[in-house]
């Protein structure tokens, strides 16, 4: 296995044309959250993250990863392009909190974890917001949840949060079994086969869990703006949570929620003028 947040940087070959294509910037995910759809690769981008060009490739064209590169079949880059643009990224499903059935907080997601052999998507990484890292100096006793959830299991997304089954924690390093990913590119290679276009291919009858977040604000201008002084809807229910789990859900604004107030104050802002 590998994580996501590794793969960011990673130079992108084109093995045919032995090119230098750029190197990923994104990660493009299935709706359905099983296995990876493409990446965003740049070229010639500055220092700050600007300037260069942008280009997607499908996952069905990635032939492998490597410790250094991703190398990847030019012949097959063209593939299943036209939808790439409006599936979900990485970045919209980092920040989530995951919340059990039976009511405790895990903590959020920070990373992602890949099988490098056909694009898998294996799991997602428990993390921790900033506060429980401050909590965590002051009080080193303080119980500490690590491992990842399961990307199998069966997840009930919200727009920060997702409710996720009691066994769907899996405790301990993903790196436990990456004797298992060497042992799955052994098999690859000797097989000469294409293992990422056959899983890219495949049909799942598992329906959608992951959203744009830029799709956000789209459905936000159609809601009446609030009133200026009074709490926002969507922390009234989080009142009647637990009040140390109300404290973890509710204390950092995600980038949705600041979209949707840069939304619903633009009214405001027009009549004013």
């Amino acid at each position: 296995m590998i994580k996501g947040s590794q793969l960011m940087g990673r130079a992108v070959i084109d093995m045919e044309a032995a090119e230098r294509l750029g190197k990923i910037k994104e990660i493009i995910v299935q709706r359905d959250g099983e296995r990876v759809a493409g990446f965003i690769v740049v070229h010639g981008e500055t220092i700050v993250g600007t300037g260069g060009t942008r280009q997607m490739i499908p996952a069905s064209a990635v032939y492998s990863i490597g410790p250094d590169a991703m190398t990847v079949r030019g012949s097959a880059m063209k593939q299943g392009l036209a939808e790439l643009e409006n599936l979900p990224r990485m970045s919209d499903i980092i920040g989530h909190k995951m919340v059990t059935r039976s009511g405790r907080l895990l903590g959020v997601i920070d990373d992602m974890l890949i099988n490098g052999a056909d694009g898998t998507v294996v799991g997602f990484v428990v993390g921790e917001g900033v506060r429980n890292k401050l909590e965590n100096i002051f009080n080193p006793q303080r119980p500490q949840t690590h491992g990842y959830v399961r990307a199998d299991a069966d997840l009930h997304v919200g727009k920060d949060l997702i409710v996720v089954p009691d066994d769907a924690l899996m405790q301990g390093e993903p790196n436990a079994h990456e004797g298992e990913h060497k042992k799955a590119t052994e098999r690859t290679d000797a097989a000469d086969s294409h293992p990422w276009e056959e899983r890219a291919l495949e049909e799942s009858t598992r329906p959608s869990i992951w959203t744009r977040r830029t799709d956000t604000p789209s459905r936000a201008r159609s809601e009446t703006p609030a009133e200026p002084g009074l709490k926002s809807e969507t922390a009234r229910p989080v009142e009647n949570t637990p009040r140390s789990l109300a404290e973890d859900i509710a204390r950092e604004t995600s980038p949705p929620d600041r979209e949707d107030e840069a939304v619903t104050t633009a009214p405001k802002n027009q009549s004013q003028a």
